[in-house]
């Protein structure tokens, strides 16, 4: 027992090594793919601002000679950017993410919401406020509506249309670093309220809800002990078509069910119970006789094989049934002297030999049987028998 115990536990330990080399290399894999893609994406941020940089230059220095730059891909996009560069590439580690928000709580108990109204310090818009429309949390960066716009390119394959706009304007997410809250407070001395800009917050009252396992708490200013509430999720504003089914439809009660019929057809129930599922149960007449019939011709055939024999077969089943029908033999007299003299044969032969004769042993002498002579009681009268008469 203790050995298996130990090639258990050698077979556990071998296991183990092997997915923790698996999952390290698969590792260093993503790691790899992700610095690639950031590497390529810092080369054409730069290979379009040296571009743009030269354009500036050439239009100085030669005018209208100065070589064209809206041709090619870039027809009708001059000043756009690539569509490589909507987003950051890769997904930072959970430091990097936290050096981001740290401000705000850091990366595990973020305290922006969709809906703040944040202030830029960073890019063409800094110092403009404006409302989170997306928060993305695997590179803690926000998007701001209406803020950090730039214009990209559109490249002809993801156009619908050919004479559709070769470039759009869009958001870029911006770090979380480079924003702050932006919420009105008010003055406790004059009672003036106005927004002021909040450069750190911390969670409070955090409380885990057992049943969904989400978490819940306050955002609050330090020092101030100021409780700033959450934004107020907006529900969406869906269009009404023509098309859509109105509410008084939807609601309207059409079917009752009773027991005089199914409530859907046979073959709807059929379907929606897995006919082919291994673990159903309950199964169609049709279907139980075929697998029946396909059992009993299995049987059928085991029995028709069994019945094929080969010559061989045959001779060796009859000879089992005559040594059956004979019984268990028995010796005779003539079976038991035969048997006698040849073992008599055989033992003369054996003491031959070994120079060995059959005789028996000479007596031994009288001192070697004086002790058994010695232990042998002494006549008595009830032991001694008189001895006959002679004769004359």
């Amino acid at each position: 027992m203790q050995k298996i115990a130990r090639r258990v536990a050698t077979a556990e330990r071998v296991a183990n090594k092997r997915q923790k080399a698996k999952d390290f290399k698969l590792y260093k894999g993503m790691k790899k793919d992700r610095q690639a893609t950031a590497g390529q994406q810092v080369e054409r941020a730069l290979e379009e601002v040296n571009k743009a940089k030269q354009a500036i230059r050439d239009d100085w220095s030669m005018g209208a000679l100065s070589p064209r730059m809206d041709v090619g891909e870039w027809h009708g996009a001059r000043g756009s950017i690539s569509e490589a560069r909507i987003s950051s590439a890769g997904r930072l580690s959970l430091a990097q993410r936290n050096a981001r928000c740290q401000w705000a709580g850091g990366a595990y108990y973020l305290n922006l919401a969709v809906g703040d109204r944040v202030v830029l310090l960073e890019g063409p818009d800094k110092g403009r406020i404006g409302k989170i429309s997306e928060i993305t949390h695997e590179n803690a960066e926000v998007t701001v509506n209406g803020l950090n716009k730039t214009n990209i390119r559109i490249l002809e394959h993801i156009r619908q249309n050919a004479n559709d706009q070769r470039a759009m304007n869009f958001e870029l997410p911006i770090p979380i670093s480079a924003v702050r809250l932006v919420h009105p407070i008010t003055d406790p001395a004059t009672g003036t309220t106005r927004d002021v800009i909040i450069n750190q917050l911390v969670h409070s009252g955090l409380v885990t809800d057992r049943v969904t396992g989400k978490r819940r708490w306050q955002r609050v200013v330090p020092g101030l002990n100021i409780s700033i509430p959450w934004p107020v999720k907006e529900e969406p504003d869906t269009p009404v078509h023509k098309a859509d089914t109105l509410r008084i439809d939807v609601e309207e009660k059409t079917f009752v069910p009773t027991l005089l019929r199914p409530p859907m057809p046979e073959a709807i129930i059929d379907e929606l119970r897995g006919k082919y599922s291994r673990f159903r149960t309950r199964h169609e007449p049709e279907y139980i006789a075929r697998l029946e019939a396909q059992e009993q011709a299995k049987k059928d055939r085991a029995k028709l094989m069994e019945s094929m024999r080969t010559p061989l077969q045959e001779f060796h089943r009859a000879e089992r049934e005559n040594k059956k029908r004979k019984g268990k033999p028995r010796l005779t007299l003539e079976m038991l002297e035969k048997i006698g003299e040849v073992m008599a044969r055989n033992r003369e032969r054996t003491l031959n030999a070994a120079g060995v004769s059959d005789a028996s042993p000479p007596a031994t002498s009288t001192s070697a049987s004086a002790p058994a002579s010695a232990d042998a009681p002494p006549p008595t009268s009830s032991n001694t028998e008189p001895s006959p008469p002679a004769s004359t």
